[in-house]
């Protein structure tokens, strides 16, 4: 969980520092649309320009004076208020992500249109799995009613995982119902605010606008003293600069005016920073998540927060853009992993990932576990001390000895690094176990999981106070002829 300092970076400190200035003059220059009257207003009274209605260019004096409220640390803690995830320096923590239309059936292994239940499961597998740290709804239900599935959703977490939960919500409506139920849970709004175990999810719209909605989920948040990610996710060539390099001050430039806005609206917000950018391949006008452009992106990013901004970074991991949990898969899914670890990024979602973002595995979340165990223990480097480099049990041992039947292999045999699903077994073994590969294994395991976890119980009256929110929400957004 807490690598070991890598030495890797694409740029150097005078190259981040071309990078913000670059970012700097698009807002200064260029500016970026804001759709909310009331961000408009904070941001005239802080100095910048707004022209044709909603068009504001900052200057550079209004972005640095907000970078400096911006907390360098955030903690999450889990359903029960303990401290989980310490998003500072490079500790790198990974989870799920969220709303996707399409799930591939455990049973069938057929893609279908995801469900509420789907985002059950998927919490609890990932409460179960032991490098999974934080939970997204993975899945976008379309067997309840839209307007309120963000809510459903959110419930269907809160039930089945005690691990920190990154959300989303679909307007500022839902995430006020979605503050109550997380405050219902912490004891209130103050104890939600200390020991917040929820991190919103928010995205701008590349290029360069900030949607009424956006902003006011993001005012929302900076209101109650809750953390956030403002993680624009432009695609380079169609909503970005086709060269990585602009695509990377464009988007960079999204996160500063959405930081500003937070900050200007209450200083301390907890802000994640970060961003996706990938290529749209344009022989398939797909957006690519396995493109190592989108890697290097958010690279830069990690960069630019850990060496330039000293914030809290967001990231990518465990993703493909393969149909199955295939070779493909596994080989993108593991360059994201490792390529991530050593980019020290700190709230990593996206785990389990197929389809350019569009289809949810239960079998790669369980493979990209056992990916990111091994990741760890790479990250852990070798230790050194006088126990680790064995001269005594060499000297006694000597030429041509075996090391065996030592008390030295018997204390550190167990911290050598060992697989839970990948087969080390000799082939005669392999074959009497079945010829079991590796999908398979973790499609059983999988099943195993959803069939016998049970996580901690939310109490009874409290499971029915979140119900009665929820149940609320549809009387108000379900009661029109039609819905």
């Amino acid at each position: 969980m807490y690598p070991v300092a890598s030495n890797y970076r694409i740029f150097s400190d005078a190259q981040l520092d071309d990078i913000h200035q670059a970012s700097l003059e698009i807002l200064r220059r260029t500016g970026v649309r804001v759709y909310e009257p009331e961000a408009l207003d904070l941001l005239a009274a802080a100095g910048c320009v707004i022209s044709q209605d909603n068009l504001v260019r900052f200057p550079a004096a209004v972005v640095e004076e907000a970078l400096l409220y911006a907390p360098k640390r955030i903690v999450l803690c889990d359903r029960a208020g303990t401290p989980r995830l310490f998003l500072e320096d490079r500790h790198t923590y990974f989870g799920t992500g969220s709303d996707l239309p399409n799930v591939l059936d455990l049973e069938t292994g057929e893609r279908r249109a995801a469900r509420l239940s789907d985002v059950a499961d998927a919490a609890r597998l990932a409460d179960y799995l032991p490098n999974l740290d934080f939970v997204m709804s993975m899945a976008l239900p379309s067997d309840v009613p839209s307007k309120t599935s963000d809510r459903k959703s959110f419930l269907a977490m809160l039930t089945n995982t005690v691990k920190p939960i990154v959300f989303t919500a679909w307007d500022e409506n839902g995430l006020a119902d979605i503050i109550r139920m997380a405050e219902r849970v912490a004891g209130g709004a103050a104890e939600l605010a200390l020991k917040p175990f929820l991190l919103a999810y928010l995205e701008p719209t590349s290029p360069l606008q900030h949607s009424a909605s956006a902003v006011r989920k993001l005012l929302a948040m900076a209101d109650h003293g809750l953390p956030c990610v403002y993680a624009p996710g432009p695609l380079e060539g169609a909503s970005a600069p086709v060269t990585s390099a602009g695509s990377l001050v464009m988007a960079n430039a999204e996160v500063l005016s959405g930081l500003t806005i937070a900050q200007l609206r209450r200083k301390g917000t907890p802000f994640v920073w970060g961003s996706g950018a990938g290529p749209l391949d344009m022989r398939t006008m797909v957006g690519s998540y396995g493109a190592p452009e989108f890697m290097l992106h958010c690279m830069g990013m990690a960069e630019l927060a850990h060496y330039y901004y000293h914030l809290p970074v967001w990231g990518f991991s465990g993703c493909s853009d393969s149909k199955l949990p295939d070779i493909q898969a596994g080989i993108e899914s593991a360059l994201w992993i490792l390529w991530t670890a050593l980019s020290g990024a700190n709230l990593v979602h996206d785990i389990g990932y197929l389809e350019s973002g569009l289809t949810c595995s239960y079998e790669m979340m369980v493979i990209c576990d056992e990916i990111i165990s091994c990741v760890r223990r790479l990250m852990g480097g070798i230790v050194l001390s006088p126990e680790t480099l064995a001269l005594d049990v060499t000297h006694e041992v000597g030429p041509g000895g075996d090391y065996l039947s030592t008390d030295h292999t018997l204390n550190y045999f167990r911290e050598v690094w060992s697989p839970r699903l990948f087969d080390r077994r000799t082939y005669h073994a392999w074959l009497a176990a079945g010829r079991p590969t590796a999908i398979q294994s973790a499609r059983e395991l999988a099943r195993h999981i959803l069939a016998t976890h049970r996580p901690v119980s939310l109490a009874v009256d409290l499971l029915q106070d979140l119900n009665a929110i929820v149940t609320e929400a549809d009387a108000r957004l379900l009661a029109a002829p039609g819905q």
